[in-house]
């Protein structure tokens, strides 16, 4: 038994750890009594003990950044002032980043002076184990590199989510690659359990092959080590943006994924030409956009026919003609599939009698999977499939990018952090990139300080839609009320309880139904 374990055994004492927010985690105490009381304050795992909830608390410590002793009546809240508690900050002894902090709790008679050292002490052990499993971790990295990296003509990298090695060949390969790029594409690899290579394309436009193993098969994030081959020779005239522009094949559209990749080389194929050409796609996958960037978006003119039922047959056909009206424009026909037979084919006898222009097309499917027939699409001779978002996960964070900076007028200087993208790529999009460009905007327009974007800035609809298991619409407005609750509460659980009118038990049994993880959640 160590001598912080016969504190716990033989002494009146509480530990207790809080996360960086002031979440406590863990309670550690032996003293039934003292058990009981604590219980009844509420000072259990879930409880936020943060200032802005509780006012003033040892806690302080995390915002002085010292160890702090706080006994009875100096605190603020009523509850707390027959207790006496030491605080000392846990600070990451190699990246220096606070992790949150240890208390010790006794009732203010069993106050002793020892109880600050002790907790300094004992904060001191815990850093000193960080410490010592942070060089395990790093020399395990080390270990695994050195065991792969036998040619030194091949790209070898071994990273985690702090550290990378790489030898020269990769270097030379990754260039300016940011680390979360590559950790994520590994975790991914991991956590899917992948074999053979994968292709990643870097933000240089260069396609690279990925051989991943894991450096443990102990922590799924223990690292990993990548052996890299370079796919396909760099084009000439390819930047450092992942923007297809610069390859030439579709301007202002960003994507970097397999299935984008060879959208981009299909329209390559009829971009800027004169032959009819249908996009389709589910709903929200940017199917305009894409029809618009083959002409280059210059003199592209859109109608589309969801308004042909509303509008009238012939008052939309005078609206086609007047969008045909000029020489050298292109039009593009929205939602092409919708429009009845016989509007489908007076369509066709406006299309024949105007001066020629380039016909382009929007559809959720070509013409031989639709229901019923339609003459308009019988004449389009080149079809591209626009891929929906859950194929282009890998594309996330440049569309985030993207989005983000339009959103912002390009005045935001705002990062989403790789947690904040990994989240993302478990959420179900049915809208696509409708939807994900609807999230960013939102996001944006309710920031007012810090330029990263964690988990806990997402709205708790979305926290409810990366649930673990797919949720029936009933229990997805369960689970929504469940998260706002607890976000309105700070996390505290007992406080959301109340609020929806609910015991803390049932809570806790409801969050366990739903599935819902809760332990990347910072509130």
């Amino acid at each position: 038994m160590t001598k912080y374990e016969a504190a716990l055994e033989y002494g009146a004492y509480a530990l207790v750890l809080t996360d960086r927010d002031g979440r406590l985690l863990h309670r550690w105490v032996r003293n039934p009594g003292l058990a009981a009381v604590m219980d009844g304050i509420g000072v259990a795992a879930g409880t936020t003990m943060d200032e802005s909830t509780v006012g003033t608390t040892s806690l302080v410590a995390m915002l002085t950044g010292r160890p702090e002793m706080i006994r009875g009546p100096e605190h603020f809240s009523e509850k707390f002032r027959d207790f006496s508690c030491s605080s000392a900050p846990i600070v990451h002894p190699v990246n220096r980043r606070l992790l949150g902090s240890v208390s010790l709790i006794c009732r203010l008679g069993d106050t002793a002076p020892i109880m600050l050292p002790w907790i300094i002490e004992f904060v001191g052990a815990v850093e000193d184990a960080l410490r010592a499993r942070a060089s395990r971790r790093e020399q395990r990295l080390l270990d695994a590199y050195t065991t792969h990296n036998r040619d030194a003509r091949r790209p070898v990298v071994a990273l985690d989510s702090s550290t990378i090695i790489t030898n020269a060949a990769a270097a030379r390969l990754l260039g300016g690659v940011d680390q979360s790029l590559l950790w994520e594409h590994a975790r991914r690899s991991l956590v899917d359990r992948s074999t053979g290579p994968s292709t990643l394309t870097l933000p240089n436009g260069e396609v690279v092959t990925v051989d991943c193993r894991a450096v443990s098969s102990d922590e799924h994030d223990s690292g990993a080590v990548l052996m890299l081959r370079s796919a396909a020779p760099r084009r000439r005239g390819e930047g450092s943006s992942a923007i297809a522009a610069q390859s030439g094949e579709l301007p202002r559209l960003v994507g970097r994924s397999d299935s984008w990749q060879t959208l981009c080389r299909q329209a390559a194929g009829v971009r800027g030409g004169t032959s009819p050409v249908l996009v389709t796609g589910e709903s929200g996958t940017g199917r305009l956009a894409v029809a618009q960037a083959l002409q280059g978006w210059h003199d592209v003119r859109v109608i589309d026919a969801a308004d042909a039922s509303s509008r009238g047959r012939k008052k939309w056909c005078r609206d086609l003609a007047s969008e045909l009206d000029g020489s050298g424009v292109s039009v593009v026909i929205r939602h092409v599939d919708l429009l009845a037979p016989p509007l489908a084919l007076a369509a066709v006898a406006v299309l024949r009698r105007a001066s020629p222009v380039r016909l382009l097309g929007t559809a959720e499917r070509a013409g031989v999977e639709s229901a019923r027939h339609n003459a308009l699409m019988d004449s389009f001779v080149s079809v591209l499939d626009v891929p929906p978002l859950r194929d282009r996960l890998d594309d996330l964070p440049v569309l985030l990018a993207a989005f983000t900076d339009r959103a912002s007028g390009g005045r935001a200087d705002l990062e989403w952090m790789p947690e904040t993208v990994q989240a993302l790529s478990r959420v179900d999009w049915p809208g696509n990139l409708s939807s994900l460009d609807a999230l960013v905007r939102r996001v944006v327009a309710g920031r007012s300080t810090g330029r990263r974007i964690g988990v806990a800035d997402l709205p708790p609809e979305y926290l409810t839609r990366r649930a673990r298991r797919p949720l029936a619409s009933l229990e997805q407005t369960e689970a929504h009320a469940i998260l706002a609750a607890l976000r309105a509460a700070g996390g505290n659980k007992n406080q959301a309880a109340l609020s929806l009118g609910i015991a803390r038990s049932t809570l806790y049994r409801k969050v366990r139904a739903l599935g819902l993880d809760l332990s990347s959640t910072v509130y």
